[in-house]
């Protein structure tokens, strides 16, 4: 339901250096919304980062970061668990505007013309002028929540309905033409008039969508926790095709797609749950190949670099390459500390992603050899004794029962302490943005 905002009684004037910047000349598409634009590519046009890095500014919100970044005409946007959207000067990290909502914002922004879109956890899909943080309009959706099922991952008491802290994401939108299309936890796929926000058609899955849908061939594409990848035509919403993945229902663990599809060449590639990562044939829907990985999650985006698709797992910690075409192996390393579920971002011949011990990762894409690791001086510390002496984590330790119950807090809660980089680098004339739940947002280069 559209609720349009009356603002004609009182007008917000913030004085925010608008006007007085040029517009940035360097400004491309790649950087208006999740992952370099409406196919997920991961590809930024900056030259790449050889040399080890340090922090140009950082931040402090008030909640972790897992939002990535959007940049346009100088101006940085990114969500945070504090409920709210910030507008940074990307130069000098200096705070133009916040605006507050009812819930986190896990949701990245897409930026089109002078409007800011994201979703937040309150159900309510907002769009703000970006110059000012106003409200144009917003839209309230059918709800949203977290993916839910008895005995998750094998909790006890088995018959008791948990919520699945893993599922740390939300659907960030996208822009095409004049609409706006993004998913919820209500199982709702929505299709918005981006002028003033009302619903052109939605479509129904039977799980949560918290995959960024993407947009190609006239078509929609996203996944669902209800095991299938959909694509929908765009201007109607009517279904093209759905391809079906794993599915376990005894643990809930290997189940349900996270991420997001990226798109080329007519090739549709994604992770899954299932511990897979499938490439179809995006117009037909039929499956070219699938990689099967050790039952470890592949729950971020890949990316293309010349003949390789290249992309990030889990728990198994590795950074994979295959033929974008055959699906046969060309090199698959071991290479961060922590698990990870930041995807991938490219820039030159350097891959970057963050893992969930708060390291900032480059990786050379043509052989998967190490360039440098950066961990944030001012990240937070161990301070509930959970990493080994070589700074890796003690998994049985911090997931382990009496731990849990000494700390008062789950597993996750106590990793996210150390500030995972759980979110995609955005990279832009050198300079890597990147969030961490230790509430910082980082400017590194």
């Amino acid at each position: 339901m559209n609720h349009p905002i009356l603002q004609s009684a009182v007008i917000l004037f913030v004085t925010v250096f608008t006007g007085c910047k040029q517009e940035d000349k360097g400004q491309t598409d790649e950087l208006l919304s999740f992952r370099g634009g409406n196919k997920h590519s991961g590809v930024y046009s900056s030259p790449a980062i050889t040399d080890p890095p340090d922090i140009k500014w950082k931040f402090k919100t008030g909640g972790p970061v897992q939002s990535c970044a959007a940049i346009a005409d100088g101006k940085i946007y990114f969500g945070s668990a504090d409920s709210s959207v910030y507008a940074l000067d990307d130069e000098t990290g200096q705070l133009l505007w916040n605006f507050k909502t009812g819930g986190p914002v896990h949701s990245t922004p897409a930026i089109d013309n002078n409007i800011v879109y994201f979703g937040s956890y309150d159900g309510v899909f907002y769009a703000l002028n970006k110059d000012n943080g106003t409200i144009t309009w917003v839209f309230e959706t059918d709800g949203e929540r977290r993916f839910a099922a008895k005995g998750i991952h094998g909790s006890k008491p088995k018959d008791s309905l948990m919520q699945d802290e893993w599922d740390f994401f939300l659907s960030s939108p996208i822009v095409k033409d004049n609409i706006v299309y993004f998913g919820t936890g209500s199982g709702y796929l929505y299709a918005l008039n981006k002028k003033n926000g009302d619903q052109k058609w939605k479509f129904k899955t039977s799980e949560i969508i918290h995959s960024s849908p993407a947009v190609a061939y006239g078509n929609i594409y996203f996944g669902s926790w209800d095991t299938y990848l959909y694509a929908l035509n765009a201007e109607t919403g009517k279904q093209v095709w759905k391809f079906k993945t794993g599915e376990d229902t005894a643990y809930y663990n290997q189940t349900g797609i996270a991420g997001s599809p990226m798109i080329a060449d007519s090739i549709l590639y994604f992770g899954c749950r299932d511990s897979h990562l499938y490439a179809l044939d995006a117009i037909s829907g039929s499956l070219k190949w699938k990689r099967f990985n050790d039952y470890s999650w592949v729950s971020c985006s890949p990316i293309i670099y010349k003949d390789k698709l290249i992309y990030t797992t889990a728990d198994s910690k590795s950074l994979v390459a295959l033929n974008k075409l055959t699906g046969d192996s060309i090199y698959q390393v071991n290479i961060a500390k922590g698990w990870i579920f930041s995807s991938p971002s490219l820039a030159g011949n350097i891959i970057y992603f963050g893992d969930l011990l708060g390291n900032l990762n480059a990786f050379d894409a043509d052989n998967g050899k190490k360039i440098w690791i950066y961990h944030p001086k001012d990240s937070e510390t161990d301070i509930y004794g959970i990493l080994n002496p070589d700074s890796t984590l003690n998994v049985n330790f911090v997931f382990s029962k009496d731990k849990k119950e000494k700390e008062k807090k789950t597993g996750l809660q106590m990793i996210f302490t150390l500030g995972s980089i759980n979110s995609s680098p955005v990279i832009k004339d050198k300079t890597i943005f990147v969030g961490s739940t230790s509430g910082y947002f980082y400017a590194i280069e």
